[in-house]
């Protein structure tokens, strides 16, 4: 998992935890509720600035929920290649970005009984790795300064998703199941081999051989989500993602909320993953979460992240990551002033990469360790 996917999920998880004693009981006949939502969030290190920031609106109304996003992200970085075995290469700023649309609906169909339905679509790199991974292959193969290498493309990374699924309240505003299945399809920034092959004249010449450009993935997902007691409310996700050339993956994630007393509330998740033949990663967090008065709330946050390093089969030299542990600390405030909520929320977040060997030696600079500030602002307003 990218540290930018794995920023965003863990900060959505954090700052959306699942009320402690919700229900998701509807009535049948009652006025649409609306609600507007912003988001900006940064992550910085020395050589990065990456930023993602959005709207949705959400709207429920009688037995209908769906809702729509827009979201926009940024990756300036700056390109620092590996002197020892890429001489040619040159130190450079990359600016990137990626425009993304996403959708829901829910609709109960029965008293029990809801129907889901998911769309989405982006266009851009999906994170910043592919950025610096890209700019790499671009240095060798299209420097400026010598012609393009036969085989080389400029990539054009963007995907689309669907999904459909159906979540069962059996018991009444105490559990609830949920079965979801996906399809992602992604148009991928490709890596590079350096390759010969034979010209029409009968001559030796150099090019490149990329790798797979379009990737297929199917998944399946099954939650159980239970209020225990008025104070407890757990929730239990497995899935399973089936990707082109790699072996099906599987996930598993819990989270717990508790209400602690009067004003304190605690939000705790944790999970694993894991692939064959060598992938595997496990992670947890925990949010405190105190109610000062009824309008502003104070917040800490903590997060562990560990895997055994990325998985990639199609290159002789890979640039997948190598084995990554990583931390986050955090602190905010939320504070709602009429209809309307602001959160704000940030801290420190470092990343410790472990090198072995067959990581090419021309990614130990995207791989580096790097202390990042992360910061999150979140403004939303129901009507």
């Amino acid at each position: 998992m990218s540290l930018w996917k794995f920023s965003c999920a863990c900060a959505l998880a954090l700052a959306g935890g699942l009320p402690v004693c919700a229900t998701d009981s509807a009535p049948e006949s009652r006025p649409a509720e609306n609600t507007v939502e912003t988001d900006t969030e940064f992550a910085w290190a020395p050589d990065m600035l990456l930023t993602d920031s959005g709207v949705k609106f959400s709207q429920q109304i009688n037995r209908t929920e769906w809702d729509g996003a827009l979201r926009f992200a940024y990756f300036r970085e700056r390109y620092q290649p590996n002197p020892d075995v890429d001489g040619l290469g040159y130190a450079e700023t990359i600016d990137e970005d990626r425009l993304s649309l996403l959708a829901n609906l829910r609709q109960r169909v029965a008293g029990p009984l809801q129907l889901l339905a998911s769309a989405s679509y982006y266009d851009g790199y999906p994170e910043y790795r592919r950025v610096w991974i890209a700019n790499r292959y671009r240095q060798k193969y299209d420097d400026p300064r010598f012609p393009r290498i036969r085989g080389y493309e400029e990539p054009e990374p963007k995907g689309y998703g669907v999904g459909a699924g159906a979540r069962w309240e059996y018991v009444p505003a105490q559990a609830f199941a949920e079965l979801r299945l996906g399809y992602q399809h992604e148009r991928t920034a490709p890596g590079y081999m350096d390759v010969l092959f034979t010209t029409p004249s009968g001559d030796i010449d150099a090019g490149a051989l990329a790798s797979r450009e379009r990737l297929d993935t199917y998944s399946v997902s099954l939650s159980s989500e239970n209020v225990l007691t008025r104070r407890v409310r757990v929730l239990n996700e497995f899935s399973f993602a089936d990707t082109t050339d790699r072996n099906p993956r599987f996930s598993y994630q819990g989270s717990i909320n508790v209400a602690l007393g009067e004003r304190w509330v605690a939000r705790g998740y944790g999970g694993v993953s894991t692939e064959q033949p060598t992938f595997d990663a496990h992670f947890f967090g925990l949010t405190l979460e105190y109610e000062i008065s009824p309008t502003l709330s104070l917040l800490v946050s903590g997060r562990y992240y560990r895997d055994t390093g990325e998985i990639e089969n199609s290159l002789p030299v890979t640039s997948a990551a190598p084995p990554l542990t990583s931390w986050e600390a955090s602190a905010g405030v939320r504070w709602a002033v009429g209809r309307s909520t602001f959160k704000l929320q940030g801290g420190p977040f470092w990343t410790d990469y472990h090198p072995e060997r067959g990581i090419g030696r021309e990614f130990i600079h995207l791989y580096a360790d790097r202390n990042w500030g992360l910061v999150q602002l979140t403004w939303s307003v129901q009507f």
